[in-house]
């Protein structure tokens, strides 16, 4: 159970129960399957903290994730690097969804019907002021495709800005940033040990990845000897 694990810790790639007896509430992309370096893989899990923290430890530091900053990153680099290579990851609904649009966003979709194509929406009309979403950019899969459609056309509509490295307008390298919020593991959400090994393999392929995409800081690490200054040893 917890116990054991709280007492012996356990590295991401050993086999075994890890808050085995709560339900499971996130589904990570597939991605996160892949194997990766050993630098957050390596890490012994001690557990998880207030549902909103991974503890590890390792070479005699603590290693605290934010589990949310840290997937935030993730999603947004995949986001970002779809975008880039125009070759953004779909996922086709298997029942599409229709949204009743006002004349104004569905002009704006006929408008950005190019960018939200690059962005991984599939988007068509069906009769008078209704549209069907049948894709959605898989980093986003888990977000309503109502509520992000919407929210990509409005951002779209607020202008381009100023052009990012990459190429990336500004507006859109803030969608993509935004996107990457609302589709990662939320703060309060418990993660089983496949998810916590698929978060940390996910780490080791990201770049630059001491903050997410808004600046918050993704991973905090605390020596043994700040600790043991604590407590005056």
């Amino acid at each position: 159970g917890d116990g054991e694990v709280f007492r012996q810790g356990r590295t991401a790639e050993q086999p075994g129960p890890w808050k085995e007896n709560r339900p499971q509430h996130v589904t990570l992309p597939p991605a996160a399957q892949e194997v990766a370096g050993m630098e957050f893989r390596g890490l012994r899990i001690v557990g998880q903290l207030f549902d909103l923290y991974l503890l590890g430890e390792r070479e005699g530091e603590l290693i605290i994730i934010d589990q949310h900053a840290a997937h935030e990153r993730i999603l947004y680099q995949q986001l970002r690097s779809g975008y880039v290579s125009r070759e953004m990851p779909r996922q086709t609904l298997l029942f599409p969804v229709s949204i009743e649009l006002g004349p104004s966003l569905a002009e704006a979709i006929e408008q950005y019907g190019g960018e939200l194509d690059k962005l991984g929406f599939l988007v068509e009309p069906f009769g008078d002021q209704t549209w069907m979403i049948k894709a959605v950019p898989a980093a986003a899969s888990g977000v309503d495709p109502r509520e992000l459609l919407l929210e990509v056309v409005n951002g779209l509509g607020r202008g381009p800005g100023r052009q990012q490295a990459g190429n990336i307008p500004a507006a859109v390298d803030q969608l993509l940033a935004t996107m990457a919020c609302r589709a990662a593991v939320k703060a309060g959400a418990s993660l089983d040990l496949r998810e916590v090994t698929a978060l940390l393999s996910q780490m080791d392929q990201a770049d630059l990845f001491s903050h997410c995409p808004h600046g918050r800081p993704a991973v905090k690490r605390i020596s043994r000897r700040e600790i043991a200054g604590w407590f005056k040893r």
